[in-house]
């Protein structure tokens, strides 16, 4: 059974929730961007930009791109997602995962 519309957003929202609630239980604040769904999550210097996906048919490469393309200047772009009784999942672009651990 396939979601409506309105379900498929309901869905989006939750997971949005989910993740916007595990990154401030990991210390970082959380904040709205203006007219999208999309999120800053700061801590320290560090600002990512936070594309977040519930979806079953994953659709990883058309999703990084939205990530890319609506990261502002100076946050670095992160697409979290998960699918229907897994974990989430981040994906990011290998140079910035680079400078976030050395």
């Amino acid at each position: 059974m396939s979601l409506s519309g309105s379900g498929r957003r309901r869905k989006g929202v939750k997971g949005e929730h989910e993740v916007l609630k595990l990154f401030i239980e990991h210390g970082f604040d959380v904040r709205g961007l203006e007219a999208k769904g999309d999120h800053l999550a700061l801590r320290g210097r560090l600002v990512l930009h936070l594309e977040t996906k519930r979806q079953e048919r994953l659709r990883i490469p058309e999703w990084m791109r939205q990530a890319e393309s609506e990261a502002p200047g100076g946050a670095l772009p992160v697409l979290v997602y998960r699918r229907n009784a897994e974990d989430w999942h981040v994906v990011m672009p290998l140079d910035d995962f680079f400078d976030l651990i050395v």
